[in-house]
């Protein structure tokens, strides 16, 4: 899948993008802001979004993603700790992996975002994702 990566930490950011390309998908950019973000997703539009819920400059990650699906329909997950805040803004998001997370639960994170893009609803998830499906707010097609 082609994937941005929006995480403020440079540490967490690096490690996630090179696990994704390592498991053979396209990461688009690894970007610490919303505006960032926009600039990235305007010149190509990615498959799926990875975001922390608290960004330190340029706003929050769940502006990120509410922008992401009402402008170009990118389905989001959010990586943060925060679950409390994901679950309140569930309809900008189809779930949260919890930080911190294992290297085979982010694999097999994005595995499930391919499925669900393809109408797979999966059997079982990931360790520490929580999917928000049923969110009449987010149709994944």
């Amino acid at each position: 899948m082609r994937v941005v990566v929006v995480e403020d930490e440079a540490i967490i950011a690096l490690c996630i993008g090179m696990i994704l390309q390592e498991a053979g998908h396209e990461v688009m950019g690894l970007v610490t802001s919303f505006d960032g973000c926009l600039k990235l997703v305007e010149q190509e539009v990615p498959e799926l979004a990875l975001i922390d819920i608290n960004l330190e400059k340029g706003g929050s990650g769940i502006d990120v993603a509410r922008v992401l699906l009402d402008r170009w329909r990118v389905m989001s997950i959010f990586v943060s700790a925060q679950h409390r805040q994901a679950r309140e803004n569930m309809g900008a998001a189809i779930g949260c992996l919890d930080k911190p997370f294992a290297t085979k639960s982010l694999v097999e994170t994005i595995e499930v975002a391919k499925g669900l893009k393809q109408g797979v609803i999966p059997g079982t998830l990931p360790r520490g994702l929580d999917l928000f499906l049923g969110d009449p707010a987010y149709d994944m097609h």
